[in-house]
């Protein structure tokens, strides 16, 4: 089956596509555009949600969520540093993590203090609660995403990264590069 989604023959890509058979789009395949089921972005954004549903189901287990783990995991990684290099380091906005360092606060899993070479900027660091809830986000994390690849090969779970990274890397260069 052939599909012309070319929409004027504007690309590539939009020209021909070919071969959408239910074979290859697993599930509710009636319940998917077929024009959706082989466009990445759609594919790579209902992945995002079904991975995001599920981390977040195994999380919640430990009074965590995909959000709350994000600044943990930063910084038992990185180590103690700045509220605004927190946000330089994330993809989350500055208010946004904001709300999310209260909640971890309040919750013991990290401790802000006044930098003592700007008084105007905070130090953020785990705490020992805040150490543990990393752990147990890293680990959800890697087993949800082995449940993803679950009966890939190595190299095909290496490929699926690579593509990815290229897929990311394409929507995040400039127009026209």
């Amino acid at each position: 089956m052939t599909l012309d989604i070319s929409n004027g023959g504007r690309s590539a890509y939009g020209r021909t596509v070919t071969k959408i058979i239910k074979d290859t789009v697993t599930g509710d395949a009636e319940d998917i555009h077929p024009e959706a089921a082989v466009a990445p972005g759609y594919l790579a954004n209902h992945a995002s949600r079904v991975f995001n549903r599920l981390v977040d189901s195994r999380l919640r287990n430990h009074d965590l969520s995909l959000s709350l783990i994000g600044p943990l995991l930063l910084l038992s990684w990185k180590g103690p540093m700045l509220q605004r290099d927190l946000v330089r380091h994330s993809a989350v906005k500055q208010p946004a993590m904001v709300a999310l360092l209260d909640k971890l606060e309040a919750a013991g899993m990290i401790q802000r203090a006044t930098s003592t070479s700007d008084k105007r900027a905070a130090t953020v660091e785990l705490t020992d609660s805040g150490r543990v809830a990393a752990a147990i986000g890293r680990n959800v994390l890697l087993e949800i995403n082995e449940k993803a690849v679950d009966g890939f090969a190595p190299e095909d779970a290496a490929l699926v990264v690579k593509l990815l990274s290229r897929v990311i890397a394409n929507l995040e260069a400039p127009p026209g590069t």
